[in-house]
């Protein structure tokens, strides 16, 4: 029987699959944390010179024996990046960036190459060494040295993670397990602003942060390698023997399965990783579809997330509210995928954006506005956006072939990182005009949904083990 079939028997979203959820879902919250961390770790302590004082010299400078009369302890209170030097702190930030950037590709061509479960076990493993010695920097440059190399692994692990666990499960569970990851993810963000507002000490809060890998050891062990994987190298044998653990677990009795390898193509073009998306032409014009909307994705999400800092009030406080506005989008995007399809239900969600951010541009261009109206639209506009990112990476793993998934979804990555690098230019642009920031996020979003109408439908299908099996299901794109 073919893999999809073995799947049904036994089981496509039994006690096996979910333990492997629930693992790489807890553990994941080391990974997610690090991601924006910096909001607390980086944040700018208000500060006061014995002549009361409260704004930078006119060369730039601060004076050598100023107050900081905040309450928590970062990296710009202990290294100094205040005034003049307060530039250093969003360099670590895009060194980290820059590092995720560098990983995708790479990473993905590895997870390819030699499975998802080793790679996932050495990226989680370097994001928890380097995560743990930047608690202990002495220095700025230890500590963005450290960032970066956090970076590179959680680049590495987050995409990981979500494939490991999207081809262990059935065609009918992949668009739920999809979104329930993107739910922990914002889970995690909630947790991680009360821990903040608990802990305002940035050493302790980084290290609270990797308490979970101290169990790490004990799972690595017992969670397996991705069967469709094995399947995909040839190695039915060991695919075999996990899908009869998952039979045995899921319904208590042992099953003898015979897979039939649905893998057509030479060895070596499974093998070519990356270069072998670009060489086959229905693949390469999927993939770079998707290379758009990640980068879109990323770039509006991104972009809106930045306004946190500037709107007043408790930065902990606004920091929750932003990540609890995505929690309705989640649930909303899983009926809507579920009945309309990815295709249709992306397009939706990035016309709503759109529109939103348009009508946020207008309403910055009026002098009327209230700034609960503006803020209130642009929360509209993350609300769509968040909805289009919780579905894309499931859209995304649902168009790949198995033999370069991981590849393919780490060239889409890179656009991801390149959107996120690229956010603080397009909002920066607000110092000119503050309406247009939106106006790009507005178009760039138009743009994206329009083309991403090119791309097949996923819904209801089995995922496409070959490249023979894109062609079949991408007539549009397939060569005739």
């Amino acid at each position: 029987m073919d893999f999809d079939t073995a799947l049904k028997e036994v089981g496509e979203f039994g006690s096996f699959q979910k333990k492997i959820f629930f693992i790489t879902n807890i553990l994941a919250f080391t990974v997610n944390s690090q991601m924006l961390i910096m909001v607390f770790t980086a944040a700018k302590p208000e500060w006061s010179c014995p002549n009361s004082a409260t704004q930078c010299n006119t060369d730039g400078s601060i004076c050598s024996n100023a107050h900081f009369t905040t309450n928590f302890t970062s990296i710009s209170s202990e290294f100094g990046l205040i005034c003049d030097e307060s530039y250093k702190a969003e360099v670590v930030q895009s060194v980290y960036m820059l590092g995720t950037l560098i990983a995708a590709p790479l990473t993905g061509n590895l997870g390819d190459t030699y499975g998802r479960k080793k790679l996932w076990i050495v990226t989680y493993t370097g994001t928890c060494i380097f995560a743990f010695i930047s608690a202990f920097s002495t220095s700025y440059h230890m500590y963005l040295v450290c960032r970066f190399f956090v970076g590179f692994f959680v680049g590495g692990c987050g995409l990981i993670i979500f494939v490991l666990t999207t081809e262990s499960v059935g065609i009918a569970y992949r668009g739920f397990v999809g979104i329930v990851q993107q739910t922990f993810f914002t889970l995690f963000l909630v947790v991680l602003g009360g821990l903040a507002y608990l802990i305002p000490d940035w050493r302790q809060l980084t290290l609270i942060t990797l308490l979970p890998a101290i169990i790490q050891v004990f799972f690595f062990k017992s969670t397996p390698e991705s069967p469709r994987w094995l399947v995909s190298k040839g190695r039915n044998r060991e695919a075999e023997e996990v899908l009869s653990e998952a039979a045995r677990v899921n319904k208590g009795h042992k099953m003898n399965l015979v897979l039939r390898s649905k893998i057509q193509e030479k060895k070596e073009d499974s093998s070519k990783g990356i270069i072998s998306i670009f060489m086959h032409r229905t693949t390469c014009l999927i993939t770079l579809n998707l290379c758009l909307s990640f980068f879109v994705n990323s770039l509006v999400y991104y972009g809106l997330s930045l306004n946190v800092k500037n709107l007043g009030g408790s930065l902990h406080v606004n920091f929750i509210l932003s990540a609890l506005v995505e929690f309705p989008s989640y649930v909303i995007s899983f009926f809507l995928m579920t009945w309309l399809g990815r295709r249709k239900t992306i397009f939706i969600f990035m016309m709503g954006a759109s529109i939103s951010c348009f009508a946020c541009m207008r309403l910055l261009e009026s002098p009327s506005s209230t700034q609960y109206l503006i803020s209130s639209v642009a929360m509209l506009g993350k609300f769509f956006i968040s909805s289009s990112f919780s579905i894309i990476y499931v859209y995304g793993s649902e168009l790949l072939p198995t033999v370069v998934r991981n590849s393919g979804l780490g060239v889409a990555s890179v656009a991801n990182r390149i959107g996120g690098i690229l956010c603080p230019g397009v909002v920066a642009l607000g110092e000119h005009s503050k309406s247009m920031p939106m106006l790009v996020f507005a178009a760039c979003a138009f743009v994206s949904g329009v083309v991403g109408l090119k791309l097949p439908e996923t819904k209801g299908r089995a995922l496409p083990e070959t490249f023979e099996d894109v062609d079949n299901s991408s007539k549009l794109y397939a060569k005739s």
